[in-house]
């Protein structure tokens, strides 16, 4: 068989084109029949962005859409496809981050009646290609390992029938190509931010040529989207794609989410142990099917099952994290199964567990409207959180994000005053600026978004300005954590009474909730760390010698690397840090903790073999019996200085007897002086008690015998007065004249 694939097409080639009709029109008419024809396939009027996008996509202009999430970026390219007659069989190229998101977009593509597929290395075959070339599928979602490294879809891509059929290549969540370090600068390969992410933060150095293969498909649109995409990240991403601004057409959409509430709180506990995960899982009580559909981000694929462990012990159900069907949570991360993969979306997509603990490699691209809260641990980049957050209500209804995020990160910028000199801020700063900022955390993302900074002061323009167009724009008041601390500590203490019946209401007002005692957003005091101690000259040229393999691998891998070096991927703090946990590295994952987050492919197995050979040699049991002797030595001088300080505590304590003796007699003389007053008090009281009552009984003898002496001249007065009466009485009767007597004979004469 011959080595080409594809035959070249036997007619005269004739690139897919759009309708007469819809080339020959206006601005107005074109924006007038894209919107009729949006409304009608969709049953909603499609925003004026949507619609100016599609019309630059029509005049044959690269457009880089820049909306937040759920603005609906990815229907751009639909409506766009569904202006090209079907028997043109026009192709969508659409170019994912990482292939676990191409799987859920294509089966969102079927499923509103478009064919789609997911280009995999391990099922991208000779027969899928000739499906594709002869226009089989309408979109063709592929990763960017697919689109530079297959050598089989090179042909494809190559293959003039195939370019002829390319309606658009679309480049979705444009922000990422900064992130795996496509620029010039090589800064983002320098950045803690950048390796906190893990399923995002893996070195592709061989992405560089991306802009070169794009530019070989002549006339054919890119269209470029993304949620988070700062100033110098858009410069830079255009010019690793080999475009310039003039022929890129820029559409902005709303970058700010109103309806997600953000609280920020301070980590109590390390980020490693996640134990700040306990006071806001649902309790026992609360049934599965009644939690609110929640993504926990971890940065690192470790970290995810550390989550789902502290979930099971929050729903007292330990051990269930080794469960693969558990009814409440579920892991996903870039290595998960492919058929892991499916099972846990559309398990949880059909509501059968309501947590997925999770890398940032779930969720781009995913448009889930059930999701209600996302909880992200420790710092990260801000870009990175906007994008994860904004998982969450895009059903309109009210959305919780929980961002934890540590009170310390070593070597970088804790507090406010820390911020005082910066002129410009890098990505680390900008990590370290979310964490701490006082400002409102609404305006502080769109304002990353768009200057690509985080305020750190009310008093800054642009926040003023930012403020003012809230205002103008008729944006509901923000209510995070910085803007009403009261509420906000209200809701997260509150948080395990979370149901999906109150959910909404309790987001929205606080106040029906139970008052919280603690403020979680107040800074938490934590105990000062000591202070790390010097390597010893063994482990020292460990660490050397660690830093020369790395590099020797190094220049091995990227013979050509210019614009880096092998420090910028693996310095010598990095070896040292684990040269100090060499004994408890048991497997290579243990080195991201140390080297923090991702790597370039098979740097950690290089580490790691490197580690185990040093353990098994001779240098490394000298040095364990070295540590074994001055551990001796170090116990012997502690028990020496712990005999001296309890000999002069016995000393201090005799001092103290002594003292307190000499207290306890003062105390008791004045007890005694005190029982003797209130003895004599008592005593007189008594004796004036007596003199009061012998006082009254005399007073009671002397008005009982007076008033005897006066009973007797009473008497008298009495007696004589009876006797006078009686005397005039008989004086009376004896001068009344007697009655005259009646002559009857006369009267009746």
């Amino acid at each position: 068989m011959d080595n080409q694939i594809f035959e070249p097409p036997p007619n005269q080639r004739c690139r897919v084109t759009l309708p007469e009709h819809i080339l020959n029109r206006n601005e107005t008419n074109l924006c007038a029949r894209i919107t009729e024809q949006a409304t009608e396939t969709y049953h909603q009027e499609p925003r004026p962005q949507q619609v100016q996008a599609v019309s630059s996509l029509v005049k044959g202009r690269h457009t880089f859409v820049l909306a937040g999430t759920g603005f609906g970026k990815s229907r751009i390219a639909e409506i766009f496809f569904r202006l090209f007659e079907k028997k043109s069989k026009a192709v969508v190229l659409v170019l994912n981050p990482l292939d676990a998101l191409g799987d859920n977009q294509a089966l969102e593509k079927k499923s509103a009646g478009f064919s789609a597929i997911n280009l995999k290395k391990m099922e991208f075959d000779r027969k899928i290609a000739l499906e594709i070339r002869s226009g089989a599928f309408n979109f063709v979602y592929l990763s960017p390992e697919i689109f530079l490294n297959s050598a089989l879809f090179k042909e494809l891509y190559y293959d003039e029938e195939f370019q002829d059929r390319l309606a658009t290549i679309v480049i979705d969540k444009a922000h990422i190509i900064y992130s795996w370090g496509l620029v010039d600068s090589g800064k983002a390969k320098k950045s803690s931010a950048h390796k906190r992410t893990e399923d995002v933060s893996i070195f592709r150095p061989s992405y560089g040529d991306m802009g070169a293969q794009l530019s070989a498909t002549e006339g054919v649109p890119l269209l470029l989207l993304s949620a988070t995409c700062r100033p110098v990240a858009v410069e830079k991403i255009l010019k690793c794609l080999k475009l310039t601004e003039d022929t890129v057409d820029f559409v902005r959409g709303e970058l700010t989410r109103p309806e997600i509430r953000i609280l920020r709180v301070v980590m109590a506990r390390s980020l490693k142990s996640t134990r700040d995960l306990l006071p806001v899982i649902e309790k026992l009580e609360t049934p599965e099917d009644k939690i609110a559909p929640t993504l926990i981000y971890s940065g690192s694929r470790k970290a995810t099952f550390q989550v789902m462990k502290m979930v099971n012990n929050a729903r007292d159900t330990p051990g269930h994290e080794y469960n693969p069907y558990s009814p409440m949570i579920r892991r996903y991360h870039a290595n998960t199964g492919d058929l892991a993969k499916v099972d846990s979306i559309e398990a949880f997509t059909d509501g059968k567990f309501p947590y997925v603990s999770c890398t940032m490699a779930l969720g781009l691209g995913q448009n889930w409207k059930k999701v209600r809260k996302v909880i992200h641990m420790g710092r990260g980049d801000p870009s990175n959180i906007c994008q994860m957050i904004g998982r969450c209500g895009r059903d309109g209804r009210p959305g919780l994000a929980v961002l934890f995020v540590e009170k310390n990160r070593r070597n970088g910028k804790n507090h406010i005053e820390d911020f005082e000199n910066v002129k410009e801020q890098t990505d680390d700063i900008r990590m370290d600026a979310l964490a701490v900022t006082p400002v409102c955390l609404r305006i502080a993302f769109s304002l990353d978004n768009l200057h690509g900074y985080i305020p750190m002061s009310t008093d800054d323009e642009k926040y003023l300005e930012e403020k003012k167009r809230e205002i103008e724009e008729g944006f509901p008041t923000c209510r995070c954590s910085n803007c009403f601390p009261d509420e906000a500590t209200q809701l997260y203490e509150n948080m395990r009474e979370l149901t999906l019946d109150n959910f909404s209401d309790a987001v929205l007002n606080p106040a029906i909730l139970p008052i919280a005692a603690t403020v979680p957003f107040d800074s938490i005091p934590r105990k000062r760390r000591p202070a790390r101690k010097d390597l010893s000259p063994v482990l020292l040229q460990f660490s050397e010698s660690l830093l020369k393999e790395f590099e020797k691998f190094f220049w091995v891998q990227f013979p050509e690397a210019a614009t880096f070096s092998p420090k910028d991927l693996f310095n010598f703090e990095q070896a040292k840090d684990i040269a100090r946990h060499i004994p408890e590295i048991k497997e290579p994952d243990d080195i991201l903790d140390d080297i923090g987050g991702g790597s370039v492919e098979g740097q950690q197995e290089l580490l790691y073999d490197y580690v185990v050979k040093f353990r098994e040699g001779d240098a490394f049991h000298s040095y364990l019996i070295d540590e074994e002797t001055n551990r001796t030595n170090v116990e012997i001088e502690k028990k020496k200085k712990r005999q001296e300080s309890r000999a002069r505590a016995n000393t201090k304590t005799d001092e103290q007897i002594h003292e307190e003796q000499a207290r306890l007699a003062e105390k008791h003389a004045a007890s005694e002086i005190e029982t003797a007053r209130k003895l004599i008090a008592a005593e007189k009281r008594k004796t004036d008690a007596a003199n009061r009552r012998a006082a009254a009984e005399k007073k009671k003898e002397d008005s009982k015998r007076k008033w005897e002496e006066d009973r007797v001249y009473l008497e008298g007065y009495k007696k004589a007065a009876r006797e006078k009466q009686s005397s005039q009485t008989e004086r009376e009767i004896v001068k009344k004249p007697k009655p005259k007597r009646l002559d009857v004979t006369s009267h009746n004469s």
